[in-house]
């Protein structure tokens, strides 16, 4: 067996240049971005001008087309000829790009968005010999001297000669001639890899490389899937995607993320380790793209809207992304109440387990089972994955930090409460560049670190300690103030400072132990608050789950003669604020509801079955929870009804519906006409199709015969 052994071959300056000019001579998109300075770029020159050896560039000659760079210092680069064999830098790129910029006199700007280079700084210095080898000769442009601009000197010719200004004599002239020739007739040694399979070009690359950057699974995917044809290249497509992210904060998701997707997607295994990945075929990647990149879009706006997530800073871990955008492909409709419980119930059990810390490829395959059962409606078993929430005691022992995710699991439940400021109940904006950092002034100690120090308070940065306010709120106002002064400034300038202090799960400020500073106090009973807010979205295990499959079922079949919808109890969302009316509403509807045959009543959902929850008219109580609103319903119904009719005809439940909870107000039928007292009279209400309406006498008289006999 003969192994052919690659030979050097020389090419010239201009050759070079012409290659890249005609789009023969191409720079992969997976190369280096250009990063060296104007300095080792002026040495590289020198070395040329000099004759010493720069290195070898290796380049592969294909027929395959992958992305490569299109353009260098704002110079188009034409795409290679149909039918040509194209050639590909793989070592070298920023050798050729300083050759092709100092050539061109162009600037160069790389990705690091930092000043542009530019390349007609660069000159070459009369004053110096070419002989005294220890003087460099291509330099940056000096503060004096006599010295011609590089692009000059390699462009020169005898027009060029007549042009220079009279201080250039005819021995500067003959020298500058002289540096010119040299870099016109400087050999470049290059290897070619002529071998059509982009493997082997990847290996070659990933191996000369071994001191510099190493190549990312993302970046060899784009270069495999490319195709120019179909107008596919990966890379662009995820920038775009990515930079259409900005504005809603979700920008800094990573590209691995898409590609696990795809690799559960595709692969017969749901598996996502890198042989699987390198494994998936390029036509499947660019057939799913589309469908996958809008899986990931409703995956953000399913942790925006329903989990109410506003940033991706706070994700525990952005590997969220797959698994949930694996639902999402899989399922095209609106996922069910039983789903939204589930998915719910995952990522709580994901985010406080430290589950992707470690081995994330391995683990995602195993979840991926776990949203398989999701989708089929069963629940997923997550016994083998310990959560770290034990009691309220662990909570308060847990450090702040923005690195870690179960710090993160938890300021995303303070940021589903959607904070307000304390000095005027506005919202708090919370955006990626202000939660980067645990110095960040968004992150507010409720009890101040300065004034905790007093004390010498060990656990001052518990995590149960955090909340957001806005910077400025947090550096000129609060301070190191103690809890009581500040809040006590506060509730002067805001009259709903009771409504904002629950949005950030402090429920009332002496029970808090804010208005007596009482650090350990407070810490108790705000973790206890976490603590319950966390069980009872984990809780889905304890719950019936055919009976949510049923109401789903109600909810998702729509108002009809034994379903009717209600936005609210009694806060009028016009008016915004309580209203008899509203209340008098959902007694027609019980009514009516006693007088036919039966059916279920919901509050917190409109009439086009959307889900609104009970916030609302939450807002309207003192006592600001469930309790209060149960205990108003009863209260109204056993007025109108009697004790007796509600204690046996009526129960009432609060099921969570899409992560928000409603009022399901179910009725049996009544066994003798039951009236409203509606502004002073009397009224009898029947349900007929999908409304309540009421009966004149005599209608009232033929409908309790054929009813009741």
């Amino acid at each position: 067996m003969n192994i052919i052994q690659p030979k050097p071959q020389s090419k010239q300056y201009t050759d070079l240049i012409r290659d890249i000019e005609n789009g023969t001579l191409k720079i992969p998109q997976f190369q280096r971005d250009f990063v060296w300075d104007i300095s080792k770029t002026a040495e590289l020159l020198d070395s040329i001008l000099k004759g010493y050896p720069i290195g070898t560039f290796i380049i592969w000659q294909t027929k395959d087309r992958i992305n490569n760079i299109k353009n260098i210092g704002n110079q188009d680069l034409p795409d290679t000829t149909e039918g040509t064999e194209v050639q590909y830098i793989l070592d070298g790129q920023q050798r050729i790009t300083s050759l092709f910029a100092a050539y061109k006199g162009v600037s160069v700007i790389s990705n690091d968005k930092k000043q542009p280079i530019d390349f007609n700084d660069i000159v070459v210095n009369l004053d110096s010999d070419i002989d005294n080898t220890d003087e460099q000769i291509v330099i940056p442009k000096p503060q004096s001297g006599k010295y011609l601009p590089l692009n000059d000197v390699l462009h020169f010719s005898y027009t060029k000669s007549l042009e220079l200004p009279p201080e250039f004599s005819d021995s500067d002239k003959a020298k500058i001639d002289l540096y010119s020739k040299a870099f016109d007739k400087y050999d470049f040694s290059t290897v070619y890899l002529r071998k059509d399979d982009i493997d082997s070009a990847i290996e070659v690359f990933t191996r000369i490389n071994t001191a510099g950057k190493t190549l990312t699974l993302f970046e060899i995917m784009s270069a495999k899937t490319y195709d120019e044809n179909k107008n596919f290249d990966m890379q662009q497509k995820w920038n775009s995607f990515i930079s259409e992210l900005t504005s809603i904060g979700y920008d800094e998701i990573s590209s691995s993320n898409i590609l696990n997707l795809l690799s559960v997607i595709i692969s017969t295994t749901k598996e996502c380790k890198r042989s699987v990945i390198l494994s998936l075929k390029k036509q499947d990647i660019i057939d799913n793209w589309e469908k996958a990149i809008s899986a990931v879009q409703d995956t953000i706006e399913y942790f925006r809207s329903t989990l109410r997530i506003p940033v991706a800073k706070l994700l525990p871990y952005d590997t969220l992304i797959v698994p949930f955008s694996y639902f999402f492909f899989r399922v095209s409709n609106d996922p069910s109440t039983l789903q939204r419980n589930f998915l719910e119930e995952f990522f709580w059990n994901m985010s406080l387990s430290h589950r992707y810390s470690t081995s994330s490829e391995t683990r995602l395959a195993q979840d991926i089972k776990r949203i398989d059962n999701i989708i089929k409606g069963v629940q997923p078993d997550y016994r083998d994955i310990p959560v770290e929430l034990t009691d309220y005691s662990t909570l308060i022992k847990t450090t702040f930090t923005t690195s870690d995710s179960f710090c993160k699991a938890i300021l995303c439940l303070l940021a589903r409460f959607e904070p307000k400021d304390f000095n005027n109940n506005s919202p708090v904006t919370l955006d990626n560049s202000w939660l980067k950092v645990s110095s960040s002034k968004n992150y507010h100690h409720v009890f101040p670190r300065g004034f905790l120090s007093k004390d010498n308070e060990k656990n001052d940065n518990s995590i149960v300690n955090i909340t957001f306010v806005s910077d400025k709120l947090n550096k000129k106002t609060i301070r190191s103030r103690a809890p009581s002064d500040y809040i006590i400034e506060f509730s002067e300038n805001n009259p709903s400072l009771s409504d904002t202090l629950q949005s950030h799960l402090i429920d009332d400020i002496d029970k808090f132990g804010i208005t007596s500073d009482n650090y350990k106090k407070f810490l108790e009973e705000r973790a206890k608050r976490i603590v319950d807010e966390i069980k009872s979205r984990m809780n889905i295990m304890k719950k019936d789950v055919k009976k949510i499959v049923e109401i789903d079922k109600i909810i998702s079949q729509g108002e009809s003669k034994s379903t009717e919808f209600k936005s609210t109890l009694r806060y009028d969302l016009e008016s915004k604020s309580a209203s008899k009316l509203i209340q008098n509403n959902v007694l027609k509807g019980v009514a009516a509801f006693f007088n036919s045959d039966g059916g279920n009543l919901f509050i917190g959902i409109n009439d086009q079955g959307r889900i609104l929850g009970l916030e609302h008219d939450l807002k309207t109580f003192t006592k600001k929870n469930i309790d209060a609103f149960e205990l108003h319903l009863t209260s109204i119904l056993e007025k109108n009804f009697g004790g007796s009719l509600v204690a046996k005809c009526i129960e009432i439940t609060f099921p969570s519906i899409e992560n928000k909870q409603v009022c399901l107000v179910k009725v049996l039928s009544s066994s003798k006409p039951v009236f409203l007292l509606n502004e002073g009279e009397k009224q009898f209400f029947v349900r007929q199709g999908n409304s309540s309406r009421p009966l004149d006498p005599q209608e009232q008289s033929d409908y309790e015969k054929r009813h009741w006999g």
